[in-house]
């Protein structure tokens, strides 16, 4: 059998014995980081702004939140930002910091938990790099960095 059966069969296995909360997040996160590329891809920037959604503020605060501490009972947006980062890396589009922000606002909006995105720059070895995250309930959901950026842009959930 080539490697690359071996491969999915492990896949499939592994996402066979998830259990079915799981198997559902997943779903979703694989349909709303889709969602996500086609917008980026095909979508103007008008289109995208408008379906960022909330409100751009204009004084924008540096980075909060950040790298969450492990407790026993996770709060909802970090389970949906564990579940994008694990979506992502089997997407066969591209699924990078934008993508997925963008995907777990639209998931954390469907759940009623407000939050914030943030686009921001930075400066490493001469060269400009962009970056998106998203915080919610207080806490880095997606995008986590350990690298500081200058926040460009904030969305605030209205």
């Amino acid at each position: 059998m080539p490697k690359s059966w071996r491969w999915w069969r492990r896949r499939l296995r592994a996402v066979a014995r998830m259990p079915w909360r799981e198997k559902a997040l997943a779903a979703e996160a694989i349909v709303m980081l889709a969602a996500a590329r086609i917008l980026i891809r095909f979508g103007s920037e008008r289109d995208l702004v408008s379906r960022i959604g909330g409100t751009r503020v204009a004084a924008v605060a540096p980075h909060e939140g950040g790298f969450p501490a492990a407790e026993p009972d996770e709060p909802r947006g970090i389970q949906i930002g564990a579940m994008l980062e694990r979506a992502a890396r089997h997407t066969w589009w591209r699924s990078m910091c934008l993508e997925m922000a963008l995907a777990g606002r639209w998931m954390l909006r469907r759940r009623g938990i407000p939050s914030t995105m943030y686009v921001g720059m930075a400066k490493r070895g001469g060269n400009f790099i962009a970056h998106a995250w998203l915080v919610g309930e207080g806490r880095t959901v997606t995008g986590a960095s350990q690298e500081s950026y200058a926040t460009l842009a904030a969305f605030r959930e209205r």
